[in-house]
């Protein structure tokens, strides 16, 4: 899952180095990462579907997708169906908001339904760890026209300390391969551990 910060919270937040692949403290809202669950708590902001993990375990992602109205508010009509330990099931009615000129579910939306439910995947394992997006490839095989459902299947292939890995098919109806993706991410240490 990518984090966008404001120059003045990155600074707050302390991140390391401004290079590709090295770790950072993720603040989401408060000025130290222990206060986050209280930021959430509070009800200012709508939750994030990682922040009501956080706070709910993964069982409460289960139903409609839960977005602040970042860049996931992309897939804001996914439906979680099922998750069990290391797997998420989830649905996705392609209309206007993710289709491309062609009327088709666009390659961005697919690459974005692959984030998101990799990074469900995880949570369900761990929901203190949603990570930070490391590397992320998609296959496209076949399309999906409007008005279509696709499903979205994403599982854990591995979760270790600092990396989790993940695979997310995604067909339409009648169980044709559309895409498949791999995604990794990382899974950043605090200042001072090990």
């Amino acid at each position: 899952f990518f984090f966008f910060f404001r120059k003045p919270m990155a600074l707050r937040c302390g991140l390391l180095r401004a290079t590709r692949l090295a770790p950072a403290r993720v603040c989401l809202s408060s000025d130290t990462p222990d206060k986050r669950s209280e930021a959430f708590a509070n009800g200012s902001k709508p939750q994030s579907f990682i922040e009501k993990a956080l706070l709910m375990g993964a069982n409460a992602l289960l139903g409609a997708f839960t977005t602040r109205g970042g860049f996931d508010k992309c897939v804001q009509n996914l439906v979680v169906e099922r998750i069990d330990s290391g797997k998420v099931r989830a649905s996705l009615k392609v209309d206007d908001s993710v289709s491309n000129f062609y009327g088709t579910l666009h390659g961005g939306a697919i690459a974005t339904l692959a984030d998101v439910v990799g990074t469900m995947a995880l949570l369900s394992e761990d929901a203190r760890r949603p990570g930070v997006s490391v590397e992320i490839n998609v296959s496209y095989i076949a399309s999906a026209k409007k008005g279509s459902t696709v499903y979205v299947d994403g599982r854990v292939l591995k979760m270790g300390k600092t990396l989790g890995f993940t695979e997310i098919d995604i067909t339409d109806e009648s169980g044709k391969l559309l895409a498949t993706a791999r995604h990794t991410k990382a899974f950043p240490q605090k200042q001072g551990s090990s």
